[in-house]
């Protein structure tokens, strides 16, 4: 039956097809399977005594068996190849890509598994020698309150958006950036050719209207040549994107549900401030404390920028786009 494992009775009959000399094909069609379903099932599990039928029914209820153990338990070089990669704090994308180049097939997700596993194949601290340790995945989106979120109503998507954010100058992306158990937060802006970053604090917490006064605080100074886009996700946070636009001119563009890579330098920015507002800690509410921290990040010489700063960057754009 389509959709469903192979039985051992259908098994056994591929096995007589397979002596007759049937095709692929015409062994499928008499079963009302798909060809490609035999042709991996024979490919999957040929011997040397050729295809059995129960021996082949009972490899792929073995293969069928859940949970399943992860690859790093059962083969022993590629644990320590991963092992000592981790000790050099690389990327389980990096270290994935780095075994493949030698012939070693392992995903980068089949890592991260490893690391949180409760047998611990890789040590019990594995997880801290990623590139950002948490004592555990996240698993979904966890809310602080029970309320119904606000709407985003009509909203532009990115698809919609023209001209291209990494070369012309004023296209901002947006985030929030949370604190100790989601109770505080930050607004990040980011703009796309400079770096440079803007910080807000949310001494009222991270309602739509305090979140929409904030960001039209940060972007009013701003030249408005330089108030070209913002691009943010569909956290309803900014759910008054509407009052932003009036207020600033400014249009907005939101992403793809779950698709924080199209908002890559807030995301990438969101992770060096860090350094300073480590995960599990509380936001500061105090604006001039955050401030001493957008002057940290926007003086960081930067390779992107060919080792300039973002200030030093966004001072140049805005001589540049004046004149």
């Amino acid at each position: 039956m389509p959709g469903c494992r192979l039985s051992l009775a259908e098994r056994e009959e591929i096995r007589v097809g397979l002596v007759r000399g049937e095709s692929f094909r015409r062994i499928a069609a008499r079963l009302g399977r798909a060809a490609s379903t035999v042709t991996r099932e024979v490919a999957r599990n040929r011997s040397r005594r050729g295809y059995v039928a129960h021996v082949a029914h009972r490899r792929a209820n073995d293969r069928a068996r859940r949970p399943r153990r992860l690859r790093v338990e059962t083969d022993t070089e590629l644990r320590r190849q991963v092992a000592k990669r981790l000790k050099l704090r690389l990327s389980p994308q990096t270290i994935a890509h780095q075994l493949a180049a030698d012939g070693i097939s392992i995903s980068a997700e089949t890592i991260y598994r490893a690391c949180y596993h409760p047998s611990a194949p890789l040590g019990a601290e594995a997880y801290r020698r990623l590139c950002r340790p948490r004592r555990g995945r996240i698993r979904h989106r966890r809310t602080t309150t029970g309320r119904k979120p606000l709407s985003l109503g009509v909203f532009r998507p990115i698809s919609d958006r023209s001209g291209d954010p990494g070369t012309e100058p004023g296209h901002w992306e947006g985030d929030l950036l949370v604190g100790r158990r989601n109770l505080t937060a930050l607004v990040v802006l980011t703009e796309r050719c400079s770096r440079y970053t803007l910080l807000g604090a949310l001494p009222k917490g991270r309602n739509a209207d305090h979140v929409a006064d904030v960001v039209t605080r940060l972007l009013k100074p701003v030249p408005s040549q330089l108030r070209q886009t913002l691009t943010w996700d569909q956290g309803r946070e900014l759910a008054r994107w509407q009052r932003i636009e009036h207020n600033l001119g400014l249009p907005i563009y939101f992403c793809e549900p779950r698709s924080p890579w199209q908002k890559p330098l807030v995301e990438n920015t969101n992770g060096l401030l860090r350094r300073w507002l480590p995960p599990g800690t509380p936001i500061p509410s105090s604006q001039a404390a955050i401030n001493r921290i957008t002057r940290l990040v926007n003086s960081i010489h930067r390779r992107a920028l060919r080792w300039n700063t973002a200030q030093a960057a966004y001072d140049h754009l805005t001589v540049a786009t004046a004149s």
